[in-house]
């Protein structure tokens, strides 16, 4: 038995860029709605949704039967990170990451041996309960489990050279939200300012050679010129979240109905 290799890697290193969704409602069927829809990866969100472990396994199973690569957004926490990764996550976005040593950290939970100190067990789910080796699992991780971090203050900014020193960091996405806060600039994350620090932040990661991930806005009005103009700058986009497409098109279609 063998483990297939990451498509969105693969991808990535083909010259791809790969679009993705932000799922925050904690439904396999959310999940299976995204792969059939053609969406190359979720990026499950457990920063900001209610959801629990056996539910993140079934949403992991989930985008396995619709073809959709399972991600999954989550705190810098081994414990929490460990039981994704063998629930059979293939990628993790770790957000504020704002020092070499969290970085560090970061890498240490994910990786095994000799790029960090992950802890094996032999017969999670990732390893098909026990069907694959021990050495065949860590070394697949290794290589295909994608990991990307959030930069999302000034610190973290100032410290993105350090950071990046780090073995084992594939991707580096901002957080513009946050970045507004931390500028003083709350609620205003399309000022220059914020623009402006984005932008070093991903001129320090590409002479880095990390990919770049971006999250973009598929209800703006602007939406087709925007995601054109990224995906000559990112190798990974996200299309926001499933909260606030299904809101918008709630709101459309109950808007369009007592308009008629």
């Amino acid at each position: 038995m063998t483990l297939k290799k990451n498509p969105v890697k693969q991808a990535i290193r083909n010259g791809e860029t790969v679009f993705g969704l932000y799922i925050a409602v904690p439904s396999p069927m959310m999940v299976e709605l995204a792969g059939y829809a053609g969406f190359d990866f979720v990026r499950i969100d457990v920063c900001h949704s209610a959801v629990d472990l056996p539910t993140i396994a079934d949403m992991i199973r989930a985008a396995e039967a619709s073809g959709v690569v399972p991600m999954v957004r989550v705190d810098n926490d081994p414990h929490l990170i460990a039981k994704i990764l063998e629930a059979g996550a293939m990628g993790l976005f770790v957000p504020d990451v704002s020092t070499q040593q969290m970085a560090r950290s970061v890498v240490d939970a994910v990786h095994f041996a000799p790029v960090g100190e992950r802890g094996t067990f032999a017969a999670s789910r990732a390893t098909r309960y026990g069907a694959i080796s021990g050495g065949d699992y860590a070394k697949w991780s290794n290589e295909e489990i994608l990991l990307g971090v959030q930069i999302e203050s000034k610190e973290a900014a100032d410290n993105l050279e350090k950071t990046l020193s780090v073995d084992g960091i594939d991707m580096i996405g901002s957080g513009r939200g946050d970045l507004a806060n931390a500028l003083g600039l709350t609620g205003q994350k399309n000022h220059p300012s914020v623009l402006a620090l984005e932008e070093k932040i991903f001129d320090t990661a590409r002479n880095r050679g990390k990919w770049i991930s971006v999250n973009l806005d598929p209800t703006a009005t602007d939406f087709a010129e925007t995601v054109a103009s990224w995906k000559k700058k990112a190798q990974v986009i996200t299309l926001g979240h499933d909260i606030t497409i299904l809101r918008k098109n709630f709101a459309d279609a109950i808007r369009t109905a007592r308009q008629g």
